[in-house]
């Protein structure tokens, strides 16, 4: 013969009370064909957040509520209770937040949504001119060049920022096509699109001097003349002596064959 507590539904082989689960001192007999199930089978429902337990925890394993009210139901109303739910019931809002996070991405990676770190920095802009190499000497060797002799003038060095050298070269473009192309109708993007890795607050601007690449042998003295005009612009001199942990400068030269430089630090 099978006795059940009264109160939490416990089977035992033998009327010997107290319930070992919940203490509770009575026990009832329990036919063959009976289930802890049947229609005058209870369950505990929490009175704070409604959670039902096939046994009495003494607290709610939901919101750990002390108090669980008890109640009679039957088979049709456990059944529904105890359903498991599947995989796309408990899978589903993380699988839409996952799909949202393909799509942000994937818009990021062709340049539709600018997001910080993710994709690049934006493409610059074409413009006329020359952007690599200009009476026979190399540009890039010349914005090496400038940032050296800066950083004499200031008597510290920088460190190169990429994020920073992007803003700075898509700066001078967009200044030159603007001034240059009456078909550019771009805009130059916030500046947190190119990721720059600053320790101060961010400077810059972009002038156009009076100084043609076919006036100088080579890329050092090209840089020297241009360095100078650079200081000789207080906009510019402040942000090269003052506190910044990096910089970029981005020459381009002109349709009119002057020089147009961006400097940038932060």
């Amino acid at each position: 013969m099978t006795w059940r507590c009264t109160w939490c539904g416990r089977e035992y082989d033998a009327d010997d009370p107290p319930c070992e689960t919940c203490g509770r001192e009575s026990f009832e007999r329990v036919d063959g064909d009976s289930s802890a199930f049947e229609t005058d089978s209870y369950v505990w429902v929490c009175e704070n957040c409604g959670r039902e337990h096939v046994k009495n925890a003494k607290i709610c394993t939901g919101c750990s509520h002390p108090s669980l009210e008890k109640r009679a139901v039957g088979d049709a109303d456990l059944a529904d209770d105890l359903k498991t739910p599947g995989y796309l019931d408990v899978g589903w809002p993380y699988l839409l937040g996952a799909g949202v996070v393909v799509v942000v991405v994937a818009l990021a990676l062709v340049g539709v949504i600018p997001v910080p770190g993710v994709g690049g920095p934006p493409a610059p802009p074409e413009a006329p001119g020359e952007a690599t190499t200009a009476a026979g000497l190399d540009l890039r060797t010349v914005e090496t060049e400038i940032r050296g002799r800066l950083a004499a003038e200031r008597g510290t060095d920088r460190r190169r920022d990429d994020g920073l050298a992007a803003l700075a070269t898509y700066a001078v473009r967009h200044d030159v096509a603007t001034r240059y192309d009456p078909d550019y109708d771009g805009e130059l993007p916030e500046a947190r699109a190119f990721d720059p890795d600053c320790s101060s607050e961010l400077g810059g601007d972009v002038v156009e001097l009076s100084i043609s690449p076919e006036e100088y042998d080579d890329e050092a003295a090209l840089a020297d003349a241009v360095a100078a005009a650079l200081l000789e612009r207080e906009s510019i001199e402040r942000l090269v002596t003052g506190e910044a942990g990096a910089e970029a400068v981005a020459v381009h030269v002109t349709p009119d064959d002057t020089v147009a430089v961006a400097y940038v630090a932060c």
